[in-house]
């Protein structure tokens, strides 16, 4: 896929005194609305140049609103939308310098697939050589030359999804838009087709602004993650601080392998936080803007960050009994009954040979530096 590395665009390749702005995509406080219903509610995002941000949350939560406002195929009723240093807000889809993959690809079911290659430089008018010359390359570095002349209904999903994305990429858009793009695909293909779309994100240097709800997705990914929750963003940042640093309850709740624990503040000492909680009471780690006694906070800690094999150093401990075990090759979670009602769930590397039953009670604990206090509100 390398001809799509290539500057194809006399300024770009010329005129380096006429790069780019840094920033490829800004949004500035949108809000959408439907009647009474407030499906975007000031949303401010501001993507680098070249980057891949995924837009992650339960159905309902905006992303994909999100996403069609940035495309043009919806109109704010507030704020700005930027692309490239630009004020695009009003400017229709095809003077936005973007491309939009969708989940069903929207082929065309009467054209073959060089057509469908070729359509969007025959919309921009685009001399028929060139045209002729960059379908070849398109369909070269997408090594689907040899479907060129075969119709949507005679390929495969993995074809399909090959043709949709040399469609988008061949008018090398400053930004492809991605709606959960291959949620259509056998999970088998998923993968590979992931790994295919990295490192073709990479090459070009293309800013991907990808929506989708599965975790596994925007963290094998995203460059940058924006979980959303109601209209709004919960917490951006890399996958690693969206993983380890949850923001808000909402956020370490929604994020896989988290346990979240809420209570009140009893006292603050030597960079410590006491946390009284319906499940016992728990000592965590505060920064330079500590919480104050009586204050409610919430707190959460991966699960393999707790162990079962206790010592001096695990000053948070609680008992539980093991409900079920459930083994993901690389990973043994055990599933326990916490005090309160609530599940807690402990991982083990899975090539350790297994040491808890279900059924078994078993003590349990983690170190106060394990624990991560939430800034946001407690829900």
């Amino acid at each position: 896929m390398d001809t799509l590395a290539q500057p194809s665009r006399v300024d770009e390749a010329v005129a380096p005194v006429l790069a780019r702005p840094q920033l490829d995509l800004e949004l500035r406080g949108i809000r959408k609305r439907y009647g009474d219903f407030t499906a975007v509610d000031g949303i401010s995002l501001k993507v680098a140049k070249g980057q891949f941000v995924c837009l992650l949350g339960p159905s309902g939560c905006g992303k994909t609103t999100t996403l069609r406002c940035v495309a043009g195929l919806e109109e704010p009723d507030d704020g700005g939308v930027l692309i490239g240093g630009k004020e695009v807000t009003r400017n229709p889809p095809w003077q936005r310098d973007i491309a939009m993959m969708f989940q069903d690809f929207a082929l065309f079911p009467h054209m073959t697939v060089a057509k469908q290659v070729a359509f969007g430089l025959e919309m921009l008018k685009k001399p028929k050589a060139e045209i002729a010359k960059r379908v070849h390359e398109v369909l070269t570095s997408f090594e689907i030359a040899v479907l060129a002349d075969r119709k949507p209904a005679s390929l495969s999903g993995g074809q399909r999804q090959r043709v949709a994305l040399a469609r988008a990429m061949i008018t090398e858009p400053r930004i492809l838009l991605l709606d959960e793009p291959i949620g259509a695909l056998d999970y088998s293909l998923r993968e590979t087709v992931m790994l295919e779309l990295k490192l073709l994100q990479q090459r070009t240097g293309i800013s991907f602004i990808w929506v989708t709800h599965d975790q596994n997705e925007a963290f094998s990914l995203g460059d940058l993650v924006v979980v959303m929750n109601h209209a709004h963003i919960e917490q951006q940042g890399t996958p690693e601080e969206i993983l380890q640093r949850p923001a808000t309850a909402f956020v370490a709740g929604f994020v896989q392998g988290n346990n979240v624990f809420r209570g009140r503040v009893v006292e603050v000492t030597a960079g410590l936080a006491k946390v009284a909680t319906a499940a016992g009471s728990f000592l965590v780690s505060v920064g330079p803007s500590p919480p104050l006694a009586g204050d409610e906070v919430s707190f959460s800690v991966r699960a393999e960050r707790i162990t079962d094999i206790v010592s001096d150093r695990h000053l948070n401990v609680l008992s539980a009994r093991c409900t079920a075990v459930e083994y993901f090759g690389s990973v043994r979670r055990h599933i326990f009954e916490r005090a309160d009602g609530e599940v807690l769930k402990y991982d083990q590397f899975g090539a350790h040979a297994a040491r808890i039953a279900v059924g078994q009670r078993s003590t349990l604990g983690w170190q106060p530096e394990d624990s991560v206090l939430h800034t946001g509100r407690v829900e």
